[in-house]
């Protein structure tokens, strides 16, 4: 289906008559569609076929881009006993063996009517090709999987850190001619899918599928590495426009980078887009309508911006195409220079798990946005006489009216402590007020407790062993020992606190009662209290901060939870990864809630 420019009309809907595994559209509207077997071109009005060329009847089309002068460049794979016609001039002429599946790419010429040049790029092992992109100069670059420890590398070539997966993921970019790689490289062994994308200039960005994203230079050089913590990515999430920006689509947990957002973040796993300039730094970060899940990425002439998706009953579309039902799908452009104004206070989550749910009365949370503060970050002048203060540098935030305490300010990020007053309330209103300004404000849902264990990088646990020390890598707790972890949204405590008080003896208890256990296995699996030397509120920090201590057994299973004992652990609260002497790192499983 080909819509309008301006998204009001279907230009063309046809049925292909054959299954499609790669699509490439070029400047004049024409469509370039992989079928099994052969690559056909659509006419720009959706009327005809301009050409139908055959690669191999035992092949699979991974692949295909378009060049400005209208070649088309196919990636794909031989099937077992299955082969391609290689051109005289190409990189490999001849496949190791008919065993595996073979990487191959070629190029058409402009008619259609022949390769240009068909070479193959493959080891003596398996091959599974990914993705294909061409520059300005007409190179091709591509990427996969292989099983071959002989794939052909370039001297120097990138290579990632050897992992546990017997496949590596490979990035290649060839010269224009097929006739040698200017750079092969194998940037990870790691399994899994993972995406590609690459600018006019050559430049090429890598999204491996545990969140790590790699850019390379046109020489294939690493130019920056960044790693999504908690993200998820989607089918199609990556593009680069022509200035060398990449963009990024995921869902994932609030807590990560916003910057000039567009909307506010929903609870759960909003959609979000982060655009990255060359050298990694952000140039925008912002969550995506309510309601919706993104699964598409693309970018116009202009670096505008496509974004497929699903929707749920939330979602409120600006237009709708008459002709089209309403559907499960969604489809939004955003211009390179969006008019709309970005939405100054984002999101909220819980300050240890950053995970966007209900918050509880003296809940530690951080609010994330835009104009919310000062540029330099301002901390709390707090004493236990005076607790923490209702304002720093002329930043207040009010929940249902009542002042929080605050615990530190700046232009992108509050941190401060939910009213005791809301364990009443079922709903909140927050907003945030500077220099006398209030931005807009957020209707939050409200809960009895939103536990959240604080960690050191959103994975391993902010821990202190025995002696007082850091618990790390470096300085794990031992066997039989005492080790102490911190949380936060465990509920009111008794007797009461006042807002932004610092806890000191006689202590209080937690209302709601609460351990840390051990689980053998993800869901619950060997679920066993572990012996708690304490559990409460932390004696000398605000309240709302509590306490685990506890024993630390010379054999520690797998994974660390801290939960109310009122429901299964599994289902309560995020988990933690703990250093033990002798034994591997814990090893925790996503937060859930």
């Amino acid at each position: 289906m080909k819509l309008s420019p301006d998204g009001e009309h279907i230009v063309y809907l046809t049925v292909l008559g054959f299954q499609a595994s790669a699509m490439a559209v070029d400047q004049a509207g024409n469509a370039y569609v992989a079928g099994p077997g052969f690559v056909a071109k659509l006419n720009p009005a959706g009327s005809g076929w301009v050409y139908n060329m055959p690669i191999s009847a035992a092949v699979s089309l991974a692949g295909v881009a378009v060049d400005a002068t209208g070649h088309a460049y196919v990636l794909g794979s031989t099937a077992p006993g299955g082969s391609i016609q290689t051109s005289s001039h190409a990189f490999q002429q001849t496949e190791p063996n008919t065993t595996y599946p073979h990487a191959f790419v070629l190029r058409l010429n402009a008619a259609g009517t022949g390769f240009d040049y068909a070479t193959y790029l493959t080891g003596s092992d398996g091959d599974w090709p990914a993705n294909i992109a061409v520059d300005a100069s007409g190179a091709a670059i591509v990427s996969g999987t292989t099983a071959s420890a002989d794939f052909p590398t370039t001297p120097g070539a990138y290579e990632g850190p050897v992992g546990a997966s017997a496949t590596a993921n490979f990035l290649t970019r060839l010269l224009p001619d097929g006739s040698a790689p200017i750079y092969s490289a194998l940037p990870a062994w790691i399994g899994g899918p993972f995406q590609m994308a690459a600018d006019p200039d050559g430049n090429a960005a890598l999204l491996l599928f545990n969140g790590q994203m790699l850019r390379f230079n046109p020489e294939g050089v690493l130019t920056f590495s960044k790693t999504g913590s908690g993200a998820t990515y989607t089918a199609d999430p990556l593009a680069m426009d022509a200035a060398g920006s990449t963009y990024l689509l995921g869902s994932a947990n609030a807590g990560l980078v916003v910057k000039n957002s567009l909307f506010p973040c929903e609870q759960g796993s909003p959609a979000v887009l982060t655009v990255y300039d060359s050298g990694g730094g952000v140039l925008q970060s912002t969550y995506l309508p309510q309601g919706t899940t993104a699964a598409s990425l693309a970018l116009g002439p202009n670096s505008e911006v496509y974004i497929l998706g699903s929707i749920d009953s939330t979602f409120v579309p600006t237009q709708s195409i008459a002709s089209v039902s309403n559907g499960p799908w969604f489809l939004t452009r955003f211009a390179q220079n969006p008019a709309a104004q970005p939405v100054q206070l984002v999101c909220i989550v819980n300050a240890a798990s950053f995970y966007a749910a209900p918050i509880a009365g003296g809940e530690i949370v951080s609010l994330f946005g835009i104009g919310l503060g000062p540029v330099q970050g301002a901390q709390a002048q707090a004493s236990v006489e005076s607790g923490f203060p209702s304002q720093i540098s002329n930043v207040q935030v009010m929940f249902n009216g009542s002042s929080a305490p605050l615990l530190y300010v700046q232009d992108g990020q509050i941190n401060a402590i939910v009213p005791w007053s809301l364990a009443t309330a079922s709903k909140a209103q927050i907003c945030v007020s500077y220099n006398g300004s209030q931005t807009n404000c957020l209707q939050w849902p409200v809960t009895s407790a939103a536990p959240g264990v604080f960690t050191v990088d959103g994975y391993y646990a902010a821990a202190l062993n025995q002696d007082g020390t850091i618990n790390s890598a470096a300085n794990p707790a031992a066997p039989n020992s005492i080790v102490s972890v911190f949380a936060t949204g465990l509920g009111p405590n008794d007797p009461p606190q006042a807002d932004g008080s610092i806890v000191v003896p006689p202590l209080p208890v937690n209302g709601l009662p609460f351990l840390a256990c051990s689980v053998t296995g993800f869901f619950g699996g060997g679920v066993r209290p572990l012996e708690n030397q304490y559990a409460g509120p932390a004696p000398y920090l605000v309240a709302g901060a509590s306490q685990i201590n506890f024993s630390v057994f010379a054999e520690i299973p797998t994974f660390e939870l801290l939960s109310t004992s009122s429901v299964p652990p599994y289902f309560s609260s995020n988990a933690f990864g703990l250093y033990v002497s002798g034994e591997a790192p814990a090893i925790a499983p996503p937060a859930s809630h």
